[in-house]
């Protein structure tokens, strides 16, 4: 009968010298496997999908001209002011390195510009080309920012290098477009302000409308996708909308806390923060959709965005995980 491989016995005699070097070289390679089978069981139980508190907001402050810092634990900090290169700011998002990028929407002055800010608040111009009144930021899996133009009624797309080029128009069914959202199979989601209509464009910029007033859109400022689920702020009748992939919806929250509600953004917990351009506070509602008030004063809270930071013991634990796979692999290759 054959036992299972970490049980078998040792069955050589002394004498035969080939025999004892399989029997220790099978069980050096037995307990190396036990070893990580065992380290990699702890860390898929303790790691798992990584919850932080340690998720930075930024909001966006349209008359103050400035970008502010709210912290998990709702510690209010100014990170760009006056004179760093914002003019009235609206759309915010972060690359994959941590840099946040706001959309200058120059106020009705003409200066429209994309403002790259690095994490220790470097501020840049990524570009000034092709932008018309920006308002919606967005980024797609490939590292390419998307730009809403407002004025110009057309989707920008940046590469990393700032190089643009025109996504989609008017003439695909843009009116107005404000906030913009990435679903996770890479379509790219337009609130039309102008219209009430929320569109829907492929990956190859085919677009097709997904939502319209008599489905729940009244004046579309904001969009997230969470869940599977696309979140609509309706800044006309103060509610929160929330629809399935098929366009069907339902209101996620009407409370009186929601005053003009524009920008929305999830933390890694899956809560959704809200700013509140009419009475400059941001709400966080959790998955039941009940909200409490997270920070007032803000002035012309409009657009915000979300910087997730791991906590130190999930970046202790994936790295003991593969210090351990390493050296399970470099002493099988010995």
């Amino acid at each position: 009968m054959k036992t299972h491989p970490l049980t078998e016995r040792h069955d050589c005699n002394g004498a035969d010298r080939h025999c004892m070097l399989s029997y220790k070289a099978r069980q050096r390679g037995n307990a190396m496997k036990a070893s990580l089978i065992a380290c990699l069981a702890v860390l898929g139980l303790c790691c798992g999908p990584v919850q932080s508190d340690a998720d930075t907001l930024y909001v966006s402050t349209f008359n103050a001209q400035s970008i502010l810092q709210i912290s998990s634990a709702g510690a209010v900090t100014t990170f760009e002011g006056p004179g760093s290169g914002l003019n009235y700011p609206v759309g915010l998002a972060f690359d994959n390195s941590g840099n946040l990028y706001a959309a200058n929407s120059g106020g009705g002055n003409g200066n429209s510009t994309i403002e790259k800010f690095t994490p220790n608040g470097i501020g840049t111009v990524f570009a000034s080309s092709g932008l018309s009144l920006p308002w919606g930021l967005a980024f797609d899996n490939h590292g390419n920012l998307y730009v809403a133009n407002g004025a110009g009624d057309t989707i920008e797309e940046f590469d990393p290098t700032g190089s643009g080029t025109v996504f989609a128009t008017a003439a695909e069914g843009l009116n107005g477009p404000a906030a913009l959202a990435f679903d996770s199979s890479g379509n790219l989601y337009v609130a039309n302000a102008a219209n009430y209509t929320i569109e829907k464009f492929g990956p190859g910029g085919t677009g097709s409308v997904f939502a319209t007033s008599s489905s729940g859109v009244d004046n579309p400022e904001g969009l997230a996708w969470f869940g599977g689920n696309l979140y609509v702020a309706n800044g006309g009748n103060n509610t929160i909308e929330k629809f399935n992939a098929l366009g069907q919806g339902s209101v996620f929250s009407s409370t009186n806390l929601l005053f003009f509600p524009d920008g929305l953004a999830f933390d890694s917990n899956g809560n959704l923060y809200v700013a509140n351009e009419g009475n400059g506070e941001v709400l966080e509602f959790g998955p039941n959709g009940v909200g409490t008030v997270v920070a007032s004063g803000l002035g012309n809270a409009v657009y915000l965005a979300i910087e997730e930071i791991p906590e130190p013991s999930s970046l202790l634990l994936a790295t003991l995980g593969a210090v351990s796979l390493g050296a399970f692999l470099r002493r099988k290759r010995g």
